[in-house]
C-alpha cells in the first residue's frame, strides 16, 4: 500500500476454486492486488486480497481470490456445491458507510473472511470506494440490487491430497421449546473448507476438516473417536509449520459416520 515492491515464498493453509489461503510476513489490506505463483509449476494468477483470517506473531493468514473468475491454477478439480449451500451463500449485505444493501453470492473464502471479521471489505457503487459490508435480515426500504449473473457459481474449495464429501446441512429441526431456537440463532453457522489442529491427552495433535464455525464453537470431521466432554485445544485454521494459535474447547457430541468410517464432532469453545 506504500508502493513498495516485494516478494516471499509463502505457504497455503488451503486451496479453493477461487483463491487459497496463504501465510505472509507482511501486513497486507483488503482489496489489495498481487501476483501468486506456484513454484513447481511457475504458472501466476493475479489475485486480490480478500481480507484476513487470522494472526499470529509477524505471520499473517490472508484470503485472498483470483481476479479470473475461469482461473485454474492449481489444476483440481473441486465438487459443486449443493442446493442447500448455494442457498446459503446468498447473503444481503449491507455497506456500512451509505447504507445501501445488495444480494450477494459469496464464496467460501469470502465466507470464512466474513466469519472471522464480521464483516467483509467490498466496493460500494454508490460511496465510490471500498467499504466495510455487513448482513442484514431486516427489511430495506427500497429492494436490494439483484445479485450478478455474470460470475460463474461457486464451488466447494477442497484441498488436493484429501476430498471429502460435503457437509450434510442440518436437518429441519423438529418442533422445540422457544428457549433452544434463540439458542440456535445466538450463533449462525457458517460452512467452511479449512483444516484444524485438535490437541487432546488421547490423541495428541490431530489434524481434521473443519466443516462449519461459529463465534461458539464448530464441527469437523476426523478419524479419531472422540468422546462427548473431552476437554480439548483448538486451532482453526491451521497449517503442519506454520504458527497457530490453539484455544481451550470442549467436545459437545459425536456422531459416527460408518460409510465415511469417519466421526462428526461437535466443539464449543470454552468461556473465558
Amino acid at each position: 500500500m506504500e508502493g513498495k515492491v516485494f516478494s516471499e515464498e509463502t505457504k497455503t493453509v488451503v486451496l479453493s476454486r477461487h483463491g487459497a489461503g496463504i501465510i505472509s510476513q507482511y501486513v497486507l489490506s483488503a482489496e489489495q492486488e498481487l501476483i501468486l505463483r506456484r513454484l513447481d509449476t511457475n504458472k501466476e494468477a493475479e489475485v486480490r486480497i480478500v481480507g484476513q483470517l487470522g494472526s499470529h506473531g509477524e505471520s499473517h493468514t490472508y484470503g485472498v481470490a483470483f481476479l479470473d473468475p475461469e482461473m485454474d491454477l492449481w489444476g483440481t478439480k473441486f465438487p459443486s456445491m449443493t442446493e442447500s449451500e448455494e442457498e446459503a451463500s446468498r447473503v444481503l449485505l449491507q455497506c456500512s458507510s451509505c447504507k445501501a444493501r445488495e444480494m450477494v453470492q459469496q464464496s467460501d473464502l469470502e465466507l470464512d473472511v466474513y466469519l472471522v471479521n464480521e464483516g467483509i471489505v467490498r466496493s460500494c457503487k454508490k460511496c465510490g470506494s471500498s467499504t466495510i459490508w455487513k448482513r442484514t435480515t431486516e427489511d430495506a426500504d427500497g429492494e436490494p440490487v439483484p445479485l450478478e449473473t455474470g460470475p460463474p457459481e461457486p464451488e466447494e474449495g477442497a484441498e488436493p491430497v484429501e476430498t471429502l464429501p460435503a457437509a450434510s446441512p442440518d436437518p429441519a429441526p423438529a418442533p422445540q421449546p422457544t428457549a433452544r431456537s434463540e439458542n440456535r440463532r445466538k450463533h449462525v453457522r457458517t460452512r467452511v473448507n479449512f483444516k484444524g489442529c485438535i490437541r487432546s491427552r488421547s490423541f495428541g495433535d490431530d489434524i481434521v476438516t473443519c466443516e462449519d464455525i461459529s463465534r461458539g464453537g464448530l464441527r469437523f470431521k476426523s478419524r479419531k473417536e472422540y468422546v462427548a466432554k473431552t476437554e480439548i485445544e483448538v486451532a482453526a485454521p491451521y497449517s503442519p509449520g506454520a504458527p497457530a494459535i490453539f484455544v481451550r474447547a470442549q467436545v459437545v457430541y459425536v456422531e459416527e459416520l460408518k460409510q465415511e468410517r469417519r466421526f462428526r464432532c461437535g466443539v464449543c469453545y470454552a468461556k473465558s
